[in-house]
């Protein structure tokens, strides 16, 4: 019997050795890895009065992530937006990054200005190789 119990924790005591050095393989690292938040900068556009909204779409995934793809809810801006870092793709679905990887805690950052704040919300995204 006790020969059984020192075996099993052994067993236990590799598998967590051998996830922890290496890595998950991107397990669990979805659409929740990915936090949007928009600010009302207070800020507004000159000539038409549109609030400026600063956005960061932030990876908390253990691993790199790329091809993130977010809903845009509708999105319109009067203000410039670089495309490499968000622009449209398809019925209303925006790419970050132009696709790239973004890093484990990494952040991808833009404004954009509207009378109002628009609901952006992760769609998708690919975990970059291994981790």
């Amino acid at each position: 019997m006790a020969t059984t119990v020192v075996k099993l924790l052994l067993t236990i005591t590799l598998v967590f050795f051998i996830i922890l050095f290496q890595g998950t393989n991107g397990v669990g690292c979805g659409t929740s890895s990915i936090k949007v938040q928009t600010v009302n900068t207070g800020a507004t556009v000159a000539g038409g009065g549109d609030m400026v909204f600063e956005v960061e779409v932030k990876n908390l995934c253990p691993c790199s992530v790329r091809n993130v793809r977010l809903d845009g809810g509708g999105f319109s801006t009067t203000l410039g937006v670089d495309p490499a870092l968000f622009r449209a793709d398809d019925g209303g679905v925006y790419l970050v990054n132009g696709g790239g990887p973004i890093a484990s805690m990494g952040a991808v950052r833009f404004s954009y200005a509207w009378d109002h704040y628009f609901q952006i919300t992760p769609r998708s995204l690919e975990v970059d190789g291994q981790c």
